[in-house]
């Protein structure tokens, strides 16, 4: 039997947190994401909120929150989180009222659609996928 892995060094959050609350709508179902950045501004936590309380999906979105964050916390890049949760598809999917994000397969495909938007480099999001409405402009406008 080989050893137990050494845990990863968590990076703690600051104190106070200067991060951004985006209300969304997908479908008719009211959703809220908080994400708070690192002092250097990479992201290092995140809070999926569901309109409707008590409901299943809002407490396996809790659940996935909190491991999101323990990972940014402890080293797992953004760009891992984002390959794997985006395109997933599950109810609540369809036309969202984020002008740049406007159709989406999950409430999972739009949070990490958003923060790779929002915290990660070109680069980053032409290797996941992610075009925003502004970047199809700017492609139409380039041919």
């Amino acid at each position: 039997m080989s050893a137990p892995a050494k845990p990863a060094a968590r990076r703690r959050m600051p104190r106070q947190r200067s991060g951004a609350t985006t209300s969304i709508a997908i479908a008719d179902a009211e959703f809220y994401l908080t994400a708070n950045p690192f002092d250097d501004g990479s992201l290092g936590e995140v809070f999926i909120k569901f309109g409707k309380q008590g409901s299943t999906l809002g407490g396996l979105l809790d659940a996935v929150s909190i491991s999101v964050s323990l990972g940014l916390q402890s080293g797992v890049g953004l760009e891992t989180y984002a390959s794997k949760y985006i395109d997933m598809r599950f109810e609540s999917m369809g036309i969202t009222d984020d002008p740049m994000i406007p159709t989406v397969t999950s409430v999972l495909d739009y949070v990490f659609r958003r923060l790779a938007v929002d915290f990660l480099d070109s680069s980053a999001c032409a290797r996941l996928g992610v075009q925003t409405l502004d970047d199809e402009a700017r492609q139409l406008a380039s041919a």
